[in-house]
């Protein structure tokens, strides 16, 4: 009976081995031929054989009918788009497009023949396949399909992917009040890491603003709060400093370091003294965040918390006071003031600092 088994399984891989050979050969003979009929069945012989060679086909195919003087113009001249692969292919062609190449592909596959196929999928069991759709729709912008995402991120809450997939497709489509909705809802929990949420209010299409204007204080995931108030701070909000300032205040320790960051960013006058305070705190990373932060009130108003800051124990504080430092322009004076504090690593962060600084000029002078 093995012998048996063993003997049907010797065969069928010897003719898939003279298939593939066969294969070989016909594209071997294949290549000096000049026949239109001829190169087109090499060409399929090759996708059959390639999947990269499958999916450069079609996009040659898609540029062809997204260009006004191409021989195609509609996607059901393309073979085999209506796949997970074309799907693929679509979505990475996308990002390549712009001007009215974007809106061809962007009018066809929002149409009836090939939407057929999109709601098929977003109907069926494949999550996987599902995803490439939902990542389409976010790559198109196709807006009319913007229910079937949030559909799909409810249906699939314990999916990490789907959330990414679908909270970056929403933030492509600048649906702000679907975003708002879910991230006020409490019945779904995050599966989402700081920095990919980070990554996917970065892509966000609409007023970025008004939307942090509405989830720093509303999000039910800590963390969408704080992409919110380094959002804040990075595209300098000035006038919603107001809402990040109890976040410095109180809170978790990673938020407070936030807010720190953010309201140095956008100089929120009434922020200042609860940095002063935050000079001291037990966390080095807290004291870092500062450093820079009264750097941006100004160092010279700064300078003697600053010099306190170059004591420290820790290397990155010391470091961020040192940067700050290296604003006040009487350098000379600002190391005897250094020195009278007899640290020699806070001398020698400080002289490092302006060595940095003056290389980054070109200069070649250095701090003696």
């Amino acid at each position: 009976m093995i012998q048996t088994l063993l003997g049907g399984l010797a065969i069928a891989l010897g003719a898939l081995l003279f298939l593939g050979l066969f294969l070989l050969l016909l594209l071997h003979l294949t290549r000096a031929v000049d026949n239109r009929r001829v190169q087109k069945m090499r060409e399929q012989l090759l996708c059959l054989i390639s999947g990269a060679a499958e999916a450069k086909r079609m996009k040659n195919h898609i540029y062809e009918m997204v260009n006004p003087d191409g021989k195609l113009d509609q996607l059901c001249d393309i073979r085999g788009i209506r796949t997970t692969r074309g799907l693929i292919v679509m979505a990475e062609t996308a990002e390549e497009l712009s001007g009215a190449a974007f809106e061809k592909l962007q009018k066809e596959a929002g149409g009836e023949w090939y939407g057929e196929y999109l709601k098929k999928l977003l109907d069926g069991v494949d999550e996987e396949a599902i995803a490439l759709v939902v990542k389409l729709i976010g790559a198109l912008r196709l807006k009319n399909y913007t229910p079937d995402v949030v559909t799909q991120i409810y249906c699939c809450r314990t999916t990490a992917q789907m959330q990414h997939i679908g909270m970056l497709t929403l933030c492509m489509l600048g649906a702000e009040r679907d975003i708002v909705a879910l991230c006020r809802d409490h019945t779904i929990a995050s599966l989402l890491s700081f920095r990919t949420l980070e990554e996917i209010f970065s892509v966000y299409q609409g007023d970025l603003k008004r939307l942090c204007r509405k989830l720093i204080t509303s999000a039910s995931d800590p963390y969408i709060r704080r992409t919110c108030i380094k959002a804040i701070g990075e595209q300098k909000f000035d006038d919603l400093g107001e809402l990040v300032l109890p976040h410095l205040i109180q809170g978790h320790i990673n938020t407070r370091i936030d807010a720190a960051r953010a309201l140095g960013q956008i100089c929120y006058a009434p922020a200042y003294p609860h940095l002063l305070t935050s000079a001291a705190d037990p966390r080095w990373e807290m004291r870092a965040v500062v450093a820079t932060a009264l750097g941006a009130f100004g160092a010279a108003e700064n300078e003697e918390t600053l010099i306190k800051l170059l004591c420290d124990r820790e290397w990155w504080v010391r470091y961020r006071a040192a940067e700050s430092l290296t604003q006040i322009p009487d350098t000379e004076q600002l190391m005897l003031r250094i020195d009278a504090t007899q640290d020699r690593f806070a001398a020698e962060m400080m002289r490092f600092a302006l060595d940095r600084v003056a290389f980054l000029k070109g200069e070649a002078l250095t701090c003696s």
